[in-house]
């Protein structure tokens, strides 16, 4: 004490350096847990269960959650990044840029690594974790004191835009969802093109709608469905509500528009179904269509016993496929309205 009574202001400066230190501590220490998290956040997506596969809207949020967990990332990183606020606005602006293309370089190795490692590795997940980075930065940029109001509002507004458009197959498939739990039993009317994404399709391009007789001669709305030439060319309907119990049979209208007829199979699985056990573990038949309309009935009591040595799980139906085994040549059919008979 007595050697600082004599320098004016040398207790407190001694106590800055201790604040100086401490603070500096506390900023490493941030910026250690920020990259700590990263890389926890990466290592959940890289481990994490897949969805209900039934549900699109599950699919669609598991999708926006990269967005928003790359969007974590690129926060954290720009914190561990940190520039002080006396430094210029480039530089910050730099430092979130930077913090931005890291993330998606993040992104992209943990594809790479699911892919690797027997996993799935979407190449869209990897623009999805872009768009998570762009919106963050965006965010980060329009909290920066330096930039005026109105460039403010226009760097939220594209961040809102950006998040909004990876969000919008969430709203999107809970709308369709609604509409089939409405509809049921009927699993596709093909009344409007926003039944399409519940199948998916051999073929790149996707099915028109068009109109077709029904057997009773009522004109209802259909597919028409190009078939490539391929080992198995048809479609799988993938999205639908799956308790089929208490109802009598499935039935499918199709037109074979060609000369000649062409065999279909038609496949359905259910929740228990075992794919080392393949064709003795699901429903499994193949009918010829003959030139014209064809309509097939399959009951359901013929789904339930198709498996050997179980019953069919008829309260947890996954899957129905249409397909052609082995065809040489471009077909085309009609396939109309699918629905369950009460």
């Amino acid at each position: 004490m007595r050697r600082c009574a004599g320098i004016p202001g040398a207790g407190s400066a001694g106590r800055q350096r201790i604040s100086d230190r401490t603070m500096n501590a506390s900023a490493r220490l941030g910026r250690w847990a920020a990259l700590i998290s990263c890389i926890a956040i990466a290592a959940a997506i890289v481990w994490a269960p897949d969805p209900d596969a039934r549900l699109r809207s599950a699919l669609a949020i598991h999708d926006f959650g990269h967005v928003l967990a790359f969007g974590m990332v690129t926060a954290l990183l720009a914190i561990t990044l940190r520039v002080p606020s006396r430094s210029t606005f480039g530089r910050r602006l730099g430092a979130t840029c930077f913090a931005a293309f890291a993330a998606l370089a993040l992104g992209a190795a943990v594809e790479l690594t699911q892919a690797a490692s027997g996993l799935h590795g979407d190449p869209w997940d990897v623009v999805r974790d872009g768009g998570g980075a762009v919106s963050a930065a965006l965010i980060i940029v329009a909290l920066d004191p330096a930039i005026p109001a109105w460039a403010r509002v226009a760097v939220t507004s594209a961040a809102i835009v950006v998040l909004l458009t990876f969000a919008f197959p969430i709203f999107t498939a809970l709308e369709d969802e609604a509409r089939a739990r409405a509809q049921f039993p009927v699993l596709a009317s093909f009344e409007s093109a926003r039944e399409l994404p519940r199948f998916r399709f051999v073929q790149e391009k996707q099915p028109g709608i068009v109109r077709m007789q029904d057997h009773e001669g009522r004109t209802v709305s259909a597919m028409r469905l190009r078939l490539p030439p391929a080992r198995y060319s048809g479609f799988a309907l993938k999205h639908f509500p799956g308790d089929w119990r208490g109802l009598r049979a499935l039935r499918l209208l199709l037109v074979n528009p060609e000369p000649v007829p062409i065999d279909l199979t038609v496949r359905i699985d259910d929740a228990g179904y075992d794919s080392k056990l393949d064709i003795d573990d699901r429903y499994n038949r193949s009918f010829p269509l003959v030139p014209g309309l064809n309509r097939i009935e399959i009951p359901l009591s013929d789904v339930a016993s198709a498996p050997r040595g179980r019953r069919f799980d008829l309260g947890h139906v996954q899957l129905l496929l249409l397909y052609v085994v082995d065809l040489k040549e471009p077909r085309s059919i009609i396939v109309g309205p699918i629905s369950l008979l009460r």
